[in-house]
């Protein structure tokens, strides 16, 4: 009996050393075939190789890791696979902040980042990851071979965000919500001067801000239909105290019929307060033509 556990013990150690032997030597291996594919630009065998030696890392001296973590963040962005190069990129500077090629890695993160933001239609949260990225990026690195190019980038972001921000003002504004597209339109101008035509942004704002009235006129006789279905209820209202929700509910109907009235008057002043000062900076243009229309002016 106690050779038969002997002999187990020796068979379970030799399978245990085989095992380590055959993973350094996968390691190896692995290792060495996608450095030899990174080299040929066989940017797709490069990751699978790296990403297999990897699993093995303690069969890796240290500066291998290191390479290959490099090497392997650096091919998906090469072969253009920008979401996996953001997690490798991030994953290296965490590790390595301070290694001789963080700042190579720092602006191909930030020009992953952007290359992964959506178009101006969608949403632009990477794009705003993207800014921030170049602004830590320009502050680390205020002068150097990648400082340019990552220039360009936020100027890039900001024309994108600018879009983005001009393409919801006008759908509030094709779609009648006057008001709304009126503060988009301030707000664009407010935060992006530069990335967007001015004279155009301005037009918009003003035209919205006179085309309130009719989105007031709108909402009054909605909230007048609502009142009158109140009134109906009321006719057969048994409780004193379904009596009171219903007279609460049209005083606030009457409340909100005279906020738009307010709304559309404060916007018509608005309107005609900024439209002469877009006169004066860019002259009688077809623009402002429309925004007589709009202002019912002579």
């Amino acid at each position: 009996m106690h050779k038969i556990v002997a002999l187990l013990l020796v068979l379970l150690v030799s399978c245990a050393k085989m095992t380590d032997e055959r993973r350094a030597k996968l390691a190896r291996e692995n290792y060495t075939e996608g450095m030899s594919a990174y080299s040929a630009k066989e940017y797709g065998d490069a990751v699978r190789k790296l990403s297999e030696a990897l699993k093995y890392l303690e069969h890796l001296s240290p500066e291998e890791i290191k390479t290959a973590k490099y090497t392997l963040a650096e091919s998906y962005y090469l072969k253009k696979d920008y979401v996996n190069a953001v997690v490798y990129f991030e994953d290296f500077m965490f590790y390595y902040p301070d290694s001789p090629e963080s700042e190579k890695v720092y602006f191909m993160l930030v020009d992953s980042y952007m290359k992964v933001a959506p178009d101006a239609y969608r949403d632009q949260s990477y794009t705003m990851k993207a800014i921030d990225k170049a602004k830590d990026f320009l502050s680390r690195y205020p002068s150097g071979p990648y400082t340019e190019k990552v220039k360009s980038l936020v100027e890039e972001a900001y024309k994108k965000l600018a879009r983005h921000e001009y393409l919801i003002a006008r759908f509030y504004e094709d779609f009648g919500y006057h008001y709304s597209a009126a503060l988009r339109y301030r707000d664009l101008m407010i935060n992006y001067p530069g990335y967007i035509s001015e004279a155009e942004a301005l037009y918009r704002y003003i035209k919205s801000l006179f085309l309130v009235e009719e989105q007031a006129k709108r909402q009054q006789f909605k909230y007048e239909k609502w009142m009158d279905e109140v009134n109906e209820k009321l006719k057969d209202v048994k409780s004193e105290e379904d009596r009171t929700i219903l007279n609460n509910r049209l005083e606030f109907l009457k409340k909100e019929i005279e906020r738009w009235k307010t709304l559309a008057e404060d916007s018509k002043k608005e309107g005609l307060k900024h439209m002469q000062t877009y006169r004066e900076v860019y002259g009688e243009n077809v623009y402002y033509t429309e925004l007589k229309k709009y202002a019912k002016q002579p």
